[in-house]
């Protein structure tokens, strides 16, 4: 009889160390779980960052074209005035005026269009960033649950090794 309550002993002995095995690596997957989803979430961030600075660039880019085109638009009103007044025409009347009153509508009509298609790109950039943020916070979510399940795992460890031993106990 001495034999088979060592045998029982050493079950339940091992059902617990088996348990506590289980719970400590549940308990260390649920901290990798943690990790992995921060790591991913920060690298989702960045990658927002990234949309947002892209879609200033953007920006700033769009008002620098459209600096060029005034300074464009200016250089070509002077010259043409020149041209005109050389050849004797008056540049503020008639036909000439009509040109340049052309040309001033064409050059505002672009630089509208510059300015309308610059905002809807940044803003399709910001849109972006927006998505990567949100990514970033399910990720977080994500990793939160999978942490809580791999607690849960742990728990169920415990359990199933404190269950076992007293199978075992009540054996012996």
């Amino acid at each position: 009889m001495g034999a088979r309550m060592s045998w029982g002993h050493a079950a339940a002995g091992l059902a617990v160390a088996g348990g506590v095995m289980g719970f400590m690596g549940s308990s260390k997957s649920a901290k990798s779980a943690r990790a992995v989803a921060e790591y991913n979430a920060q690298i989702a961030e960045r990658n927002a960052r990234v949309m947002d600075q892209a879609a200033e660039q953007k920006v700033f880019m769009g008002d620098m074209m459209n600096v060029r085109a005034v300074q464009e638009y200016n250089r070509f009103l002077d010259s043409a005035e020149t041209a005109y007044n050389n050849s004797g025409v008056i540049a503020t009347t008639g036909t000439p005026a009509l040109v340049a009153l052309e040309s001033a509508r064409a050059a505002d009509q672009d630089l509208a269009t510059t300015d309308y298609n610059t905002k809807v790109a940044a803003l399709q950039l910001r849109e972006q960033g927006t998505g990567l943020r949100m990514q970033a916070n399910l990720t977080r979510m994500e990793g939160a649950a999978r942490a809580q399940a791999y607690k849960m795992q742990g728990y169920q460890s415990l359990l199933g090794g404190a269950t076992s031993a007293a199978g075992a106990m009540a054996l012996a």
